[in-house]
């Protein structure tokens, strides 16, 4: 079952965690590896996807700065009371996904998502981060991998990792076929 994105609320709300539960419980309940693997992206070799398996971070332990700031963006982009413009603004790329974020925030879901973010280990202007989807501080979706990165010199969800989850919805925007927008910084 599909989700449409119009119910979804401002950021990467419960609408996403929704839907990757559908796609995780659907993913463990087979046998043949259905769940997303690598992205393919730089030192994805021990990364999984979204409703992935319990992989280790690679790189570097982030340092306290690192993680405060990689943690303030994902919290930023997956509140689900952050106006389009916030979730933008934390978002790699953000301007390329305006409309699809605008778009979820014309439909109310849930307003009580957002997210916990746990290990978070950098290579140069990459950061691993492994994230928990919540509602109601409760885990939706646990030890999610993910990517942080570097734009203009602040700390961002990588548009790959977004992508990814909009992957999962069934939709994605155009954005998120243009590997000009979605590659991590080597």
């Amino acid at each position: 079952m599909t989700i449409g994105m119009r119910r979804a609320k401002p950021g990467v709300t419960a609408l996403l965690a929704s839907g990757l539960v559908l796609a995780a419980t659907a993913a463990c309940g087979s046998s043949g590896g259905n769940s997303p693997k690598s992205t393919g992206q730089p030192g994805g070799s021990g990364s999984t996807g979204a409703a992935g398996s319990s992989s280790a971070v690679v790189g570097t332990p982030a340092d306290p700065a690192t993680l405060a700031s990689v943690t303030s963006a994902y919290k930023h982009f997956f509140s689900g009371t952050a106006a389009p413009a916030v979730s933008q603004q934390a978002l790699q790329h953000g301007a390329a996904f305006k409309a699809t974020l605008e778009e979820q925030a014309k439909g109310q879901y849930s307003k009580n998502s957002g997210v916990e973010v746990g290990a978070v280990s950098v290579r140069g202007p990459v950061a691993d981060v492994t994230f928990t989807i919540t509602s109601k501080g409760k885990p939706l979706l646990a030890n999610i991998k993910g990517f942080a990165v570097q734009e203009t010199g602040t700390w961002k969800v990588a548009a790959v990792t977004f992508c990814l989850l909009l992957k999962l919805q069934g939709n994605p925007p155009a954005a998120c076929s243009d590997s000009s927008i979605t590659s991590l910084p080597q």
